[in-house]
């Protein structure tokens, strides 16, 4: 059954949600206990042979995860984060182990890469390239007048 927090930050049945140490060492342990797992099944299975593959059980980390570790709402993950530094500590130790499984296992196809790209972007990466100009500023398209006065300058220059 899934509880529901009512606007004064507790459970029904009126178990007020406290922020305490114990919270700190389970949302530790749920950060540190998130680790993929290999393990073999079968492939194909014939009168023969039968052939294995290593597969990877996914185990990433996740806000969700760790809401559903501590039996607590995302928003008040958030909450926390915002109000207790050791909380945000955990939780960007979280995104970092995310990030980095994301793009180790992307990069070697143990992961989904559209999967994990699309992932990413919540870590800022992004596709694409940038066009700048001089010393990383910005490219301005030109007026055709302007165009025309840089060519009238070039041929000048040419003489």
């Amino acid at each position: 059954m899934k509880k529901k927090l009512n606007t004064k930050g507790k459970h029904p049945g009126g178990r007020p949600l406290t922020y305490s140490k114990d919270i700190i060492k389970k949302a530790k342990e749920y950060v540190d206990k998130c680790e993929d797992e290999e393990y073999e099944r079968i492939r194909t299975e014939g009168p023969a042979s039968t052939t294995y593959e290593l597969k990877l059980k996914v185990n990433l980390p996740t806000i969700e995860g760790l809401a559903l570790h501590l039996e607590v709402s995302r928003d008040t993950i958030y909450d926390w984060e915002g109000k207790y530094k050791e909380f945000s500590d955990i939780l960007g130790k979280l995104r970092a182990k995310q990030a980095k499984c994301l793009i180790d296992n992307g990069l070697s196809g143990d992961y989904n890469p559209t999967i994990a790209k699309v992932l990413l972007t919540k870590h800022g990466y992004r596709e694409g390239s940038e066009l700048t100009g001089k010393d990383g500023k910005d490219i301005t398209l030109l007026s055709e007048e302007q165009i025309k006065t840089l060519k009238e300058k070039l041929i000048k220059e040419k003489r």
